[in-house]
Order: C-alpha cells, then sequence, then structure tokens
C-alpha cells in the first residue's frame, strides 16, 4: 500500500494525483488484458462455430455421397437380380420348348424305331435258331429264296 505525506490539510495531493494515475494505468492494463482476453475467447469460440459447421457440411456431404453410392449398388442389385430372373424365365422357356419338342415327335419316332429293330431282331433270332447246325451259309440263302 502507498504511503502519503500529511500536509496541512490532509495528504500530499499530487503524491495523491500521482498514485491514482498509477492505479488508473494499472487498471488499464488489467482491462486491457481483459479484453484481450475476451477476444481471444470470441475469436475462438468463432473458430469452434466455423469448424463445427464445417464439420457438419462436410459430415452432410459424406451422408449424401454415401447415400447415393447405395442407392447406386441397390439398383444394380435390383437390375442383376432382373437380368437373372429374366435369364431363369429364357432358360426355362427354351427348356420347356425343347422337351415338349422332344416328346411329341423325337420320343415317338424313337420309340417307333426301338419297336422295329426289336421285331428284326426277334426275327432274325427265330431265323438262325430254325438253321440246322452246321448248314452254314446255304440254309440261309435257300430259306431266304423260299420266303421270298
Amino acid at each position: 500500500m502507498e504511503s502519503f505525506s500529511i500536509v496541512k490539510r490532509g495528504y500530499n495531493p499530487q503524491e495523491v494525483d500521482e498514485y491514482i494515475e498509477t492505479l488508473e494505468q494499472v487498471i488499464k492494463s488489467y482491462k486491457d488484458k481483459d479484453n484481450a482476453i475476451k477476444n481471444a475467447i470470441i475469436s475462438a469460440q468463432v473458430a469452434a462455430d466455423n469448424i463445427l459447421k464445417n464439420t457438419h457440411l462436410e459430415a452432410a456431404e459424406y451422408k449424401t455421397r454415401t447415400l447415393d453410392q447405395l442407392r447406386h449398388i441397390y439398383e444394380s442389385i435390383e437390375t442383376q437380380r432382373n437380368r437373372m430372373q429374366s435369364f431363369q424365365n429364357d432358360y426355362n422357356d427354351m427348356l420347356q420348348k425343347y422337351l415338349r419338342a422332344f416328346e411329341e415327335s423325337d420320343a415317338a419316332v424313337t420309340f417307333e424305331r426301338i419297336d422295329e429293330l426289336e421285331k428284326y431282331l426277334r426275327e432274325l433270332s427265330a431265323s438262325v435258331e430254325e438253321q440246322p447246325e452246321g448248314d452254314g451259309g446255304e440254309s440261309q440263302e435257300q430259306n431266304q429264296e423260299q420266303g421270298e
């Protein structure tokens, strides 16, 4: 604490004025520091707000891009699913067409030929069984001439 000289009617006014001036300078210095701290806090808050704002914007852009990519993937999956379904339908239609064609024509012709071949083999077998043993080719020729 400052001490002042005593004069006739109290403290020395000049010393008091100097002390008041010194106190005013100290107060001004504290006010300047206070203002600097307030400005720093405001700047930090503005910077933090800008960082948050930019982070939210970037997050929104990232979310939008991600959702667009997911939609594209879903569309690709749906396209592939439709292609696969179309292929399956085409394959089944083609298979049915060929199965019907085989059932209706080829199967009937094939079975007729098998029956004819079986009948021919039975006749041939019967002809071979009728031939006496040891009478090779001549009997066969005679049988054919007699059959004609």
